[in-house]
């Protein structure tokens, strides 16, 4: 009797929740609703030594913005705007004055993002360099995306295409009397 009851509690006692799989690097993901105007896609990577953070993200609301996003290990800061250097595969570096806001530096001037994204589709190795508040060096390098794919659609859901700066439509101007 007893056995019979443990089987039964065990047959009716939930099912672990499946673990999800880890997203690949540069893999889209896709949070939100659609129906209500809220969607973000994005595709990140994570450094090679752990604790850092880049990612290429779409804000799909009534305002459509694609932003470059870069998470350091340490803290960064929130505050004035400060250069960040990317260097890609050994080259030129890619240098632009970032906003950091909540710990995070964040760049989504449409110009700058589209020389970046650009430049990202196609670099093997990124090296990030900026600096905290105190002036500290914070650097990071990851690994690029195998294909240009993930990119492309992160853009796409933004209405931007790779290396394409995107045309802006100024707001209606006010009707007189308002």
């Amino acid at each position: 009797m007893i056995s019979i009851l443990a089987l039964l509690l065990q047959a009716a006692a939930p099912a672990p929740a499946a673990t999800p799989a880890p997203v690949l690097p540069w893999t889209p993901v896709t949070r939100g609703d659609a129906a209500s105007g809220t969607l973000s896609s994005s595709v990140y990577v994570f450094s090679r030594t752990p604790g850092s953070r880049l990612a290429v993200r779409c804000d799909a609301r009534a305002d459509k913005v694609v932003s470059l996003q870069f998470r350091a290990a340490s803290d960064l800061g929130a505050g004035p705007v400060r250069p960040v250097r990317l260097i890609l595969d050994g080259g030129t570096p890619l240098i632009s004055n970032w906003e950091f806001i909540s710990g995070i530096a964040l760049e989504r001037e449409d110009a700058a993002v589209t020389t970046i994204t650009a430049a990202l589709a196609h670099a093997r190795e990124i090296k990030v360099h900026t600096t905290n508040l105190a002036g500290e060096p914070i650097d990071a390098v990851f690994d690029g995306p195998a294909s240009d794919a993930g990119l492309t659609q992160v853009l796409a859901a933004c209405g931007y295409t790779l290396g394409v700066v995107p045309v802006r439509t100024p707001p209606p101007a006010p009707t007189p009397g308002q």
